[in-house]
């Protein structure tokens, strides 16, 4: 029988019982194909259901199913230039390997206890691999087949080895599947199901299952008293039909049942109300007062005592409402919160396997509930706050953890102050630093003076180098440090010199046009913005010599550049947060750090030849950015106590970064996070 655009058309059962105690997780999954390329490979349905587990885990193995069924999926069209086996063989590798990592994070109740069924529908193929005991079944005319047979033998090992083997075979015009939990054989046998799918279609299965859910849902089971049997607390079910479209459109449509809903209507309810009062009002009232009551309402008392509940019942009807209004808020604001905490825990999970594009959509969902929360926590009174502040604030913490988490961003604490330069007798503003044998210098703009503080003993000396000049920049170089001046003049200090230096002038027309030098390999390199180039100069006794090092200049690229940094390549920051990466002179490739928020102005960068990572400072949003050289990899360092980054440095370990924030020098200890 030739068979030509056929399809699969399926519905979905999830079932869990109202009452009884969840001791399992299901779920159906179907995800169909989004675009021309992804039509090639085909359409992926899943079913699954994780039993015998404790309620308290029943949270973290909803999230792995749900995990399993996003890693198959992302796997799976991954590469749109795979067959379809071939990405499903990926995929189901990709979920061996979440499945063997969540054993080894202690969580091992799933093993022997998941049922899990994939399917790839392709060009009239269908591709089928199961683990543990989920029910298959393949209707074929009037031949009703059990496909598990198929894996009876599976190779069976550790979690690394859940899927293992695939199924496939061609499907015809008119096949029906049946794919679920081992439960639908407590609704219906395998000869009811066929009966029903012969006779009629998969739409009638599909309402007799729903059908006996229901009776089942109205089974209670009481504590004391033993039940005969015990209704089954949850069913994942897929029913698939295979058929042209033109022919399906030909079907009968199903006969759609609006569920009854029993709503109030205000208007005749009100209506109702007055029409009875207006009777009373006609009507004189009966039956009549009581003897008991005649004998009551002689002593004036009585009347007071009724006239009192009344005023009472009266003044404390507002403070009942407002009450009452604050509990449900209180209770609204509760729930939020655990909402939070579960979708955080949930992206906690994600995170651990690498999963950002699950994490990213729960975080974010997550961070828009706490936006509720606010509103409602403030209009509460100082009593209900107080019981919800500390609940509230542990929340907002872990949510702002998972977030730093998820953006690789580590937030600086333990920071040590090295020195602190208001304290010193004479004023001293800083502009940049740079260290240079084991000591940290400081330059300013406003003078010719230099600081020094040894990192052994951070005690700052003031080291007087010109009465005429002040500086742009200072670099540290192997065996010298430089100071360059405006407009035209290079301070060099060489060790072992107490500090005596001497000028060399560079051939260069105005050193107001350079934004940035770095040192590298005996020469300095200049960033002049105004030219579009950058300069390499050698350093000789008593001049700069040098050219451009560009290969073609200006560089069109260096407008609104501002900063440099050498490691054999050169590095320049753009205001719009670009890194440029040039290599023998020739442009190599743009770096756009992919974090929020973007890099601001006024960058500076660091690097030298045998560390991992370029280094930047972005005084706008009081951060360090760390990218690793080979891969990419982004870490941001966050210093929220600083409002006045300057500069910094890095040490050659990389595990501590000297800032200057302000008039104060700090060192903080990182820890490579790549």
């Amino acid at each position: 029988m030739e068979n030509r655009d056929l399809k699969l058309y399926f519905r979905e059962i999830i079932y869990y019982h109202p009452t009884i105690k969840k001791r399992s997780v299901c779920g159906v999954f179907s995800y169909e194909a989004l675009n021309a390329e992804e039509m090639r490979m085909g359409n992926i349905y899943l079913v699954g259901k994780i039993a015998n587990i404790a309620s308290k885990k029943r949270k973290s193995f909803d999230f792995l199913l749900n995990l399993l069924a996003s890693a198959i999926k992302r796997d799976f069209y991954a590469n749109t230039q795979k067959s379809t086996i071939e990405a499903m063989e990926s995929a189901l590798q990709g979920a061996n390997i979440y499945l063997a990592d969540f054993t080894k994070r202690g969580h091992k109740e799933w093993i022997g206890n998941l049922d899990f069924a994939c399917l790839a529908f392709s060009q009239n193929n269908i591709y089928l691999s199961q683990t543990g005991g989920p029910l298959i079944y393949l209707l074929r005319h009037n031949s009703f087949t059990n496909l598990n047979k198929k894996f009876i033998g599976q190779q069976k090992g550790g979690p690394e080895k859940t899927f293992t083997n695939i199924a496939s075979g061609v499907i015809e015009q008119g096949d029906k599947l049946i794919v679920a939990s081992k439960d639908i054989l407590e609704i219906a046998s395998p000869q009811i199901m066929k009966e029903i799918l012969i006779k009629e279609d998969g739409e009638e299965l599909y309402n007799f299952i729903k059908d006996k859910l229901e009776n089942q849902s109205k089974i209670k089971i009481k504590k004391d008293e033993p039940s005969p049997k015990e209704p089954i607390d949850s069913l994942a079910c897929l029913i698939l039909e295979v058929e042209t479209e033109s022919n399906y459109k030909k079907k009968k449509p199903p006969k759609i049942v609006k569920d009854e809903v029993l709503g109030i209507d205000l208007q005749q309810l009100t209506n109702n109300y007055f029409s009875q009062a207006q009777k009373l009002l006609k009507t004189d009232l009966s039956p009549k007062p009581s003897p008991f009551i005649k004998f009551l309402s002689k002593y004036p008392i009585f009347n007071h005592l009724i006239a009192v509940f009344i005023l009472c019942a009266i003044i404390s009807t507002p403070y009942l409402v407002e009450k009452i209004n604050y509990d449900i808020k209180f209770k609204n604001a509760e729930e939020l919160i655990n909402r939070v905490k579960t979708l955080t825990t949930q992206s906690k999970f994600a995170l651990a396997y690498q999963d950002q594009s699950t994490a990213r959509p729960l975080l974010q969902q997550a961070n828009f509930l706490t936006l509720t929360i606010d509103p409602i926590w403030k209009t509460l009174p100082g009593p209900l706050q107080e019981k919800l502040s500390n609940e509230l604030k542990a929340a907002k913490e872990e949510l702002e953890l998972q977030q730093n988490t998820l953006n690789n961003i580590v937030v600086l604490k333990n920071y040590q102050e090295i020195v602190d330069l208001t304290k010193s007798t004479y004023s001293f503003n800083p502009q940049g630093m740079f260290v240079f044998q084991d000591s940290i210098y400081l330059y300013e703009i406003s003078s010719g003076f230099i600081n020094k503080i040894p990192l052994e003993n951070p005690v700052p000396t003031l080291i007087f180098v010109s009465a005429k000049d002040t500086f742009k920049f200072g670099i540290a170089g192997t065996n010298s440090f430089f100071l360059l001046s405006d407009p035209e003049k290079i301070y060099v200090y060489k060790e072992g010199t107490n500090y005596t230096t001497y000028l060399i002038k560079p051939d260069l027309s105005n050193t107001l046009d350079i934004k940035d030098a770095a040192f590298y390999d005996g020469s300095i390199y200049f960033l002049n913005v105004a030219k579009q180039t950058i300069l390499k100069y050698q350093i000789g006794d008593e001049i700069l010599e040098g050219s451009d090092w560009l290969k073609k200049s200006p560089d069109a690229q260096l407008n609104n550049a501002g900063a440099l940094t050498v490691d054999g390549n050169v590095f320049v920051a753009k205001e719009n947060g670009t890194i440029l990466q040039y290599a023998q002179g020739k442009l190599l490739k743009d770096i756009t750090p992919q974090i929020k928020p973007g890099i601001g102005p006024e960058t500076k960068l660091f690097t030298r030849l045998n560390m991992k990572n370029l280094y930047i400072l972005d005084p706008v949003n009081n951060r360090i950015i760390a990218i690793n050289k080979e891969n990419g990899f982004t870490t941001q360092y966050v210093a929220r106590d600083f409002d006045l980054l300057k500069d910094f440095w890095v040490s050659e370990d990389e595990k501590n970064i000297f800032f200057l924030n302000d008039s104060k020098i700090f060192k903080a200890e990182i820890e490579i996070q790549n």
